[in-house]
């Protein structure tokens, strides 16, 4: 399911030749990558280790959908978001999905559908962030994370999907994700047809 581009397979125009540790913080590591060129010049690249993240399109049935209005302390703003959040060490791809939506919206889910896996900004990170549909909700009850704060709200798919585009600037994991939930479920109600 998870599986690694094919490209990612092709030989690599840059050798790397060093890493280096630059800054850690608590969820983020700066590492300076050093690559060679074939002709031998050096190459320097900051880059944003992060690893995988989560995010989930929870369906409250096949025409409405859960957001998040969250307050983002990094833009000082609030912004309409699908849950989300990193996947911790040593932890299951879909024990993250469970956690973080019952964390963000206290629905516990009985069917995960994988949609798509997504770099989030691979000129400077190495996050990639895997997109799930969330179906068969049960309420559990919230558990937000310390600092968290965060509102939900049930839309229609196609009132969620206007609410993210008419934000400007958006969350791109959220447009990315509504919008592939959206040919998904087209794709079901076609299938049946």
């Amino acid at each position: 399911m998870f599986v690694k581009n094919k490209l990612s397979l092709e030989k690599s125009p840059l050798k790397k030749i060093d890493v280096k540790e630059i800054c850690r913080g608590r969820r983020v590591v700066l590492l300076q990558k050093i690559f060679e060129t074939h002709d031998g010049e050096k190459i320097f690249k900051d880059v944003i280790n992060f690893g995988e993240a989560v995010a989930i399109i929870p369906m409250i049935d096949d025409d409405h959908v859960v957001l998040i209005r969250q307050y983002r302390a990094p833009i000082e703003r609030w912004i309409h978001e699908i849950p989300a959040g990193k996947v911790e060490s040593g932890e299951d791809i879909i024990d993250a999905v469970k956690r973080e939506l019952i964390e963000e919206t206290g629905y516990m889910p009985k069917e995960i559908i994988y949609l798509k896996s997504i770099y989030t900004a691979p000129g400077y990170s190495d996050e990639i962030i895997h997109i799930f549909i969330a179906k068969d909700l049960v309420y559990v009850g919230s558990k937000p994370e310390k600092g968290e704060i965060i509102e939900t709200k049930i839309y229609r798919l196609s009132d969620a999907i206007n609410i993210v585009l008419k934000e400007d600037p958006s969350d791109v994991k959220t447009l990315v994700g509504l919008l592939l939930a959206k040919e998904n479920l087209k794709r079901i109600i076609d299938d049946k047809s």
